[in-house]
């Protein structure tokens, strides 16, 4: 399992929580905590992209 998916993974079990609360103050700290897995996740997700954009650059640089 990638960084990304589970974070987003962590994001989903957040929302369902605050979905799942009774009380105002807690569905507002589960969603906030949904929140920042969902840009951490976004984070992680541009990180791979941008490691497998380089390590295609390397193969390429290599092959010439």
């Amino acid at each position: 399992m990638s960084a990304a998916a589970h974070y987003n993974h962590n994001a989903a079990t957040a929302r369902l929580a605050a979905e799942n609360e009774t009380l105002p103050q807690r569905r507002r700290q589960h969603e906030r905590s949904a929140e920042r897995w969902e840009e951490m996740a976004r984070a992680a997700e541009e990180t791979e992209r941008r490691a497998a954009a380089n390590e295609a650059d390397k193969r390429a640089r290599a092959a010439e």
